[in-house]
C-alpha cells in the first residue's frame, strides 16, 4: 500500500468524500442566527447613535471666555459650536411651541400651547372630512 495514500481509500467501499448533502435544518439555525444577530447588531447602533445625540451636546466644553473677542474677518462665518446652538434653537421652539403669548396686542392676536390649539379645534369639529378611500 502507498504510505501517501488518504486512510479513507483503503476501505472498500468507502470511496473518500461525502455522498449525502448537509442537512438542511442546522444550516437553516445557523442562518437564522446570523440574521437575528445582523438585526440585533443594526438596532444596538440605531440605539448607541441615539444615546451619543442625546449626550453629546451636554458633554460639550463651555466656550473660552475670550472667544467672542477675536479677530473678525470678512470671509463666510463658520458654526462656532454647532450643539450649543441646536439646544438653544430647541429651547426656542420649545418655548413657542408650549407656552401663552401676545403676538399683536393691538389686534388682539395671541398664541397658545399646541397642544391647547389641537383640543380647540378637535372640540369644535371643524375639521376637513377626508374622503372614504383615503388622503390623496
Amino acid at each position: 500500500m502507498d504510505k501517501h495514500a488518504h486512510p479513507a481509500a483503503a476501505h472498500p467501499g468507502n470511496p473518500g468524500y461525502e455522498l449525502s448533502d448537509a442537512p438542511p435544518r442546522p444550516l437553516a439555525r445557523v442562518g437564522m442566527v446570523v440574521a437575528g444577530l445582523m438585526l440585533f447588531s443594526i438596532l444596538l447602533m440605531i440605539a448607541l447613535f441615539k444615546f451619543f445625540e442625546y449626550y453629546q451636546p451636554l458633554g460639550d466644553r463651555p466656550r473660552h471666555p475670550l472667544a467672542d473677542s477675536r479677530y473678525v474677518s470678512s470671509a463666510p462665518r463658520l458654526q462656532p459650536d454647532p450643539p450649543a446652538q441646536k439646544q438653544q434653537l430647541r429651547e426656542v421652539e420649545d418655548h413657542v411651541l408650549k407656552t401663552y403669548d401676545w403676538v399683536d396686542r393691538e389686534q388682539g392676536l395671541a398664541r397658545i400651547p399646541i397642544e391647547r390649539a389641537i383640543d380647540i379645534v378637535a372640540r369644535q369639529q371643524k375639521l376637513p372630512a377626508t374622503p372614504a378611500g383615503g388622503a390623496k
